[in-house]
């Protein structure tokens, strides 16, 4: 086929879209095709993160960033307000480029991605998403992000899906629809996982431990009593050799407080690197995270799923546990863990040469 000279934009608002789409921007580096990285303010993005596998060290635009990054009420007045200033931030940036050759990218399920696909919509760039067509089938988990996905699917020209179940979900939606077999989050982790950590000398030690990492709006925000009372009884029920190393960030500490102590770590957020050895040397995950949950499905890691319903299919029926916060499900699997334990999954294409493979050439 041939190449077509393209006008690319990432609109990025996290540092976690920032690591599941530098395999796609290494892509671009590789082949030499010139870009540039919008960040929305949403949180501050950390390119350190992925500064051995990109040579883009900062944003070529830049939103103001968002003040308290654990408020609420800001944060609806973050999105109104970047929602409003985007169209004249970004005017001069899109008055004369060639809008049937511009492509504009997202990813996954955050605000900022929402935002971003309004904006591309209003200036008629081709609105790319990547990692589409996910569905929990259920607005209220997880938010808000259930709802942003199914906006962006309205406004998005080009849809990447990480598999043939997520391709199928879109097949009421408009616009070219392309499977990339898996998420392009599986070349992060694989490049991540070969890369030497030293997260040992940081506090964790030698023994035997699993991961908690609970961070979803839905128990942070809106369900911290019971959110409190499901991490004590997990901690509580674990088995008693283990240790549990809690991630600890702004908008989970307050359900620490009555945590059994002598059996938790309060670890802080570790690099991504760091992290991913982290959760290699653990027995088994407990998350709230989709994210996670496909981390785990990767290294074939035990994971107990704290959500009701969950948007991926990646590890289900195998070493990851729907827990539909049932204390039965939970104590089966604190019992049994190690049953759930899988080999890993290996790339077979590279999600992101399909990307950019296309891209370029329509």
């Amino acid at each position: 086929m041939k190449m077509v000279t393209k006008i690319i934009y990432f609109f990025i608002g996290t540092t976690a879209e920032l690591i599941k789409l530098f395999p796609v921007i290494r892509e671009l580096e590789q082949r030499k095709v010139e870009f540039k990285i919008i960040t929305s303010g949403q949180t501050g993005v950390n390119f350190n993160e992925v500064s051995n596998w990109i040579k883009k060290t900062k944003p070529d635009i830049a939103f103001p960033q968002k003040v308290n990054q654990s408020s609420m009420p800001l944060f609806l007045i973050w999105i109104i307000k970047t929602s409003l200033k985007a169209p004249f931030l970004l005017s001069k940036e899109f008055r004369n480029v060639d809008k049937s050759n511009s492509l504009f990218i997202v990813h996954g399920d955050t605000v900022s991605s929402l935002i971003g696909a309004l904006v591309a919509r209003l200036f008629r760039l081709k609105v790319v998403h990547i990692e589409s067509g996910l569905r929990s089938f259920n607005f209220s988990e997880p938010f808000p992000e259930e709802i942003t996905r199914f906006i962006i699917s309205k406004f998005a020209d080009v849809h990447f899906c990480p598999n043939k179940w997520s391709l199928n979900n879109l097949r009421l939606v408009t616009g070219q629809k392309i499977n990339t077999f898996q998420n392009t989050f599986i070349e992060s982790y694989t490049m991540a996982s070969t890369k030497s950590s030293n997260f040992q000398k940081k506090g964790i030690g030698k023994g035997k431990y699993f991961v908690f990492v609970l961070h979803r709006q839905e128990h942070v925000v809106f369900k911290k009593k019971e959110s409190r009372r499901l991490v004590e009884f997990v901690v509580d029920n674990a088995p008693p050799d283990l240790s549990c190393v809690f991630i600890k960030h702004a908008t989970n500490s307050k359900l620490l407080g009555s945590l059994n102590k002598k059996k938790t770590i309060f670890q802080s957020r570790l690099a991504y690197t760091d992290f991913v050895h982290l959760l290699e040397g653990a027995e088994f995950l407990v998350t709230d995270g989709g994210g996670n949950q496909e981390e785990a499905y990767y290294m074939g890691l035990p994971c107990l799923l704290l959500r009701n319903c969950t948007e991926r299919t990646e590890g289900l029926e195998e070493n990851v546990v729907l827990s539909r916060n049932n204390k039965k499900i939970i104590e089966s699997f604190l019992k049994d863990y190690r049953n759930f334990r899988r080999k890993g999954v290996r790339m077979v294409v590279g999600p992101s040469k399909i990307i950019i493979d296309y891209l370029l050439c329509n």
